[in-house]
């Protein structure tokens, strides 16, 4: 059958596929089709479905472009084959419409497992390439901003893995990426006693370069953003006034053009050949290096004084390396700070990383609400309290 029918209508989005073929001969019915499925469900987001879409000629595209004239928001195209992207990018429509190509489809039987993390697993395809299959309540719209971070991050001379293109892995997503034969730096780093001080060095010097890095805000988007987003989503949480000392806090850090990674700890860095790449790329944003100093500090050091059994299964090192691991960080990365302004900075970045614990319903969404709750009732207790002096405290 040609033409479109509903497929979803969510509540803020609406998902009309198109079958067939779309030709003069059925784009006024096509068109029609459309106008009285948009007036039907007024959702913010429009999506077209093209994975039955055979094939659409001139006149089919005057009606995408008249649906298109009508609409507040860019329509998004999921799933265009090869032939249809094509013409779609011959007539300029790529930059009209948010368009994606079908997604490749893998099943993972038969292939190696190498790695399990808490958003997925990574598995072998061959002897160059890897999938990292991320669970199944990841949105696609979060994999694909990986997959984009991930490939500007290495534009911009940060050493990493080259990702390819997201797939369909059964019920879940997956990105491929390239197969770097490489070991984690914290497997290094507890194996290699002889060498702990050569790769710290390595280690911090990358921390280093990701912060000496701009970023374009085309791409990276600004931590503070993603921050005050954050908060507004965890209001059922807190009081009023106790949001607006969040609120006030983040925007009291200064503002920067450079790089954070967001998670970085040695078990998201490789070695290979001696080097050092970045993986886990996700949370890549623009900003003061605090928040990322914050990251680190959540599992460096409040997670092995909550629990060292738990921050070793997640760094994969001895709570007591671990530690030394964050000292040396510090002493480190501010050298050129009197010892007493790097105690400063230090208690001041544990402090500030509480800001996670803050948000745990953000950054621990999916966690036992048991959890959640404890992480709330902690931060009111051991955090909230110190907002205030807190707040605009950072001049590094």
């Amino acid at each position: 059958m040609d033409g479109v029918r509903l497929k979803e209508a969510g509540e803020k989005e609406l998902i009309i596929s198109f079958e067939g073929r779309v030709t003069r001969d059925n784009a006024k019915e096509t068109e029609e089709a459309l106008t009285r499925l948009r007036q039907e469900n007024r959702q913010e987001q429009l999506i077209f479905d093209f994975n039955e879409l055979l094939y659409i000629s001139s006149a089919g595209l005057r009606v995408l472009l008249n649906i298109a004239k009508s609409e507040k928001n860019k329509v998004r195209i999921e799933n265009a084959s090869v032939e249809v992207y094509d013409i779609l990018g011959d007539v300029g429509f790529l930059r009209l419409f948010d368009v994606h190509k079908a997604l490749k489809q893998f099943t993972m039987e038969g292939f190696e497992l190498i790695g399990r993390g808490a958003n997925g697993a990574v598995y072998r395809v061959d002897r160059e390439n890897v999938i990292k299959v991320f669970n199944a309540s990841t949105p696609l719209s979060d994999i694909e901003r990986e997959r984009d971070l991930a490939q500007q991050a290495l534009l911009s001379g940060i050493q990493t893995a080259i990702s390819y293109t997201v797939v369909k892995v059964e019920d879940c997503y997956g990105i491929l990426f390239e197969l770097i034969d490489a070991v984690p730096l914290s497997i290094t780093l507890k194996s290699k006693p002889d060498e702990y001080d050569h790769y710290t060095e390595l280690y911090i010097e990358l921390y280093k370069k990701i912060h000496a890095t701009k970023g374009d805000p085309e791409y990276f988007p600004y931590i503070k953003d993603l921050y005050h987003s954050s908060i507004d989503s965890c209001s059922e949480y807190y009081t009023e006034d106790e949001i607006k000392k969040l609120h006030a806090l983040v925007a009291s850090v200064p503002d920067r053009d450079t790089l954070i990674h967001g998670d970085y700890h040695p078990n998201n860095v490789m070695v290979k050949d001696g080097e050092l790449i970045l993986i886990d790329m996700g949370d890549l944003s623009i900003g003061h290096p605090v928040f990322d100093f914050l990251a680190t500090a959540a599992t460096q050091v409040n997670l092995v004084k909550l629990s060292p059994e738990f921050a070793e299964g997640h760094t994969k090192m001895p709570a007591e390396l671990i530690k030394k691991t964050w000292r040396r960080l510090i002493d480190s990365y501010f050298a050129d700070s009197s010892k007493e302004e790097r105690d400063r900075i230090e208690e001041q970045i544990c402090i500030f990383s509480k800001l996670k614990v803050a948000l745990a319903p953000v950054f621990g969404r999916g966690a036992d609400p048991a959890i959640i709750k404890a992480s709330i009732d902690d931060a009111k207790a051991n955090f909230l309290p110190l907002i205030d002096s807190l707040t605009g405290s950072v001049n590094w």
